[in-house]
């Protein structure tokens, strides 16, 4: 990416409203307007984590444009935050919002994300606590449908 291309980048950017997943069964579902790829930070500090590897932790951020509106100013843009992990369900159902998301993508038949897919995710189970100093892990399940594509005439011969 050019220095123009990632400066204009910057200036169409404008943050999203994270969806808060606070209690099971909250869930948000829209269009994908965006897909990014960024590293987790620390919760406490805010400063970035790694693997004992000395490698990022990578999370999946995606923006949707849903039907929600807090106020008159609310645009409906959600971000999600899509983390990995294996967890033993202690309540509900549901597995880290990575695995759902790749098991939705199975289930559609489809092998990529894609803006302007539709997305749905769930805070559907909690998991058992790995530490007692953390909380326990939020498990989701989630459904994705591809986006239709219109075929001309002249792409079919």
């Amino acid at each position: 990416m050019s220095s123009t291309d990632e400066v204009n980048a910057f200036l169409q950017s404008q943050g999203a409203k994270a969806f808060p997943f606070e209690n099971v069964g909250d869930a948000v579902s829209g269009i994908i307007i965006d897909m990014a790829m960024r590293q987790q930070t620390d919760i406490n500090t805010g400063e970035p984590q790694f693997w004992a590897d000395g490698s990022p932790k990578r999370m999946m951020v995606l923006t949707l444009q849903t039907e929600l509106q807090a106020d008159e100013n609310d645009d409906g843009i959600r971000s999600v935050y899509l983390r990995g992990g294996n967890y033993t369900v202690a309540s509900g159902k549901g597995t880290s919002s990575l695995t759902a998301l790749r098991d939705a993508l199975r289930a559609a038949g489809v092998k990529e994300l894609e803006t302007g897919g539709k997305l749905a995710l769930a805070y559907t189970g909690t998991g058992t606590k790995s530490n007692n100093a953390f909380t326990a892990p939020k498990l989701y399940s989630c459904k994705y449908e591809a986006p239709t594509r219109n075929v001309s005439v002249d792409e079919l011969f």
